[in-house]
């Protein structure tokens, strides 16, 4: 019997993602029509919102949660406030601009049968990335692999038994860096040692609209995960 993932919840931070987000949902709901997806946005001013509670009005499992108002502002801090509502069995993390494919969620889930943490693994980046941008991606991945031994630390695609998130983040939450924008990487300094983790391959893609929230800000915070 097919799955319907209607145990899965994706958690989708997103901040300025209006042209993006629309066409994401769309094409998640068509491949996975009972799923539950929480849309964890951080204040977007561009609509983005707007967007969301269109499409919660035609699909119940769409829902917003609205973080405008909460002081700590982050990628990090979306993902765990929306993991806090999810009352699904597996949860899965993706980015709200396109480049994570939506066909490979269903490979993500499915691996959870046999681990509680599989790891979206960039196998090729379509996008056309400067020579800075690549600089600082292969710096950022090789000083996470000080801290923890997986071949992609630094992504932000990964789905996970609920459960496993809810312990890590009851333990260790206090000491992770919310105005981050790599939560993966702060679950992998407190993984549990005997828990299984797998790893999916995948394609990072275009960015068709919009532009990088990875600036001065966000590397800051990288590197003061680093030493936590």
């Amino acid at each position: 019997m097919a799955a319907d993932y209607s145990n899965t919840t994706i958690i989708i931070p997103t901040l300025n993602e209006t042209g993006n987000i629309g066409l994401l949902l769309n094409n998640l709901v068509e491949l996975y029509p009972k799923i539950n997806i929480i849309v964890a946005d951080d204040g977007s001013k561009d609509g983005t919102q707007q967007i969301v509670k269109n499409l919660s009005d035609s699909f119940s499992n769409i829902i917003l949660l609205d973080r405008r108002n909460e002081k700590i502002k982050g990628l990090c801090a979306s993902v765990i406030d929306a993991a806090k509502i999810a009352t699904t069995e597996n949860l899965v993390v993706m980015d709200g601009d396109l480049q994570h494919p939506p066909e490979k969620v269903n490979e993500l889930i499915a691996a959870l049968d046999n681990h509680s943490l599989i790891i979206g693994t960039r196998n090729k980046i379509k996008e056309p990335w400067s020579l800075h941008r690549k600089l600082l991606s292969v710096i950022a991945t090789k000083l996470a692999k000080l801290r923890v031994h997986y071949n992609d630390p630094m992504s932000g695609f990964f789905a996970a038994k609920t459960k496993l998130i809810t312990e890590i983040l009851n333990k260790h939450g206090h000491k992770f860096e919310k105005t981050g924008y790599k939560v993966l990487f702060d679950m992998l300094k407190y993984l549990p040692k005997d828990t299984g983790v797998a790893e999916v391959n995948y394609d990072f893609l275009l960015r068709e609209h919009g532009k990088t929230k990875i600036g001065i800000r966000q590397i800051f915070a990288f590197l003061k995960a680093l030493v936590k």
